[in-house]
């Protein structure tokens, strides 16, 4: 299963989200493959330098060209996850994950400019692959949020998860992954699997 953190700027998440993914995806003995596909590598880096023993099953690909990308998707086994971490911006090698992509994932945050960008990377899904938003560092008791939560009903784009606005989530490869992180990206990921099944 491939699935893919997709999102056409940057700070919103996608990274923080798609090693929280990966981690539970290689729980129970499972393995899971955290594919970086972003030139900076910060999920790549954050596995590595992490002593969370949550990422120890982790494996890492760097991928930032399409041929790479292409040839880290190909090492996915068939009952594998594969979770591949985009970068902002690079509309091409988003279309080429995309064509693998059995899920698709969009980070994003509550504010006059995220609508519209969340529309374009819907629009690239293909129409055969579900996806969902999730709402990071989200101040769920905030009118803006609110209205946010009222447009995407209203669009039919649905919304997996609300991450809501917590330091700790957020502490990259310095700390351990929080508890109240997995709490709550638990829920994007039990949402991830009923689409799977679906």
């Amino acid at each position: 299963m491939i699935i893919v953190t997709a999102a056409l700027k940057g700070g919103v998440g996608k990274t923080t989200t798609s090693v929280y993914l990966a981690a539970l995806a290689s729980s129970n003995r499972r393995t899971s493959t955290l594919i970086d596909a972003d030139p900076q590598g910060s999920a790549a880096d954050w596995i590595a330098e992490s002593d969370d023993e949550q990422l120890n099953r982790i494996e890492i690909a760097e991928a930032p060209t399409e041929r790479l990308l292409n040839k880290a998707l190909d090492k996915v086994p068939p009952e594998g996850i594969g979770i591949v971490d985009m970068p902002p911006s690079h509309e091409r090698l988003l279309n080429k994950a995309l064509e693998r992509a059995r899920i698709v994932i969009i980070p994003t945050r509550v504010g006059g400019v995220e609508t519209p960008r969340v529309k374009a990377v819907m629009e690239l899904v293909p129409d055969d692959v579900p996806a969902g938003l999730v709402i990071c560092s989200a101040r769920t008791y905030t009118r803006s949020y609110q209205e946010a939560m009222q447009l995407y009903a209203q669009e039919g784009i649905p919304v997996w998860g609300t991450i809501p606005e917590r330091v700790s989530i957020t502490a990259g490869p310095t700390g351990p992954l929080a508890a109240d992180g997995l709490e709550s990206y638990k829920k994007v990921w039990r949402k991830i699997l009923a689409a799977a099944r679906s």
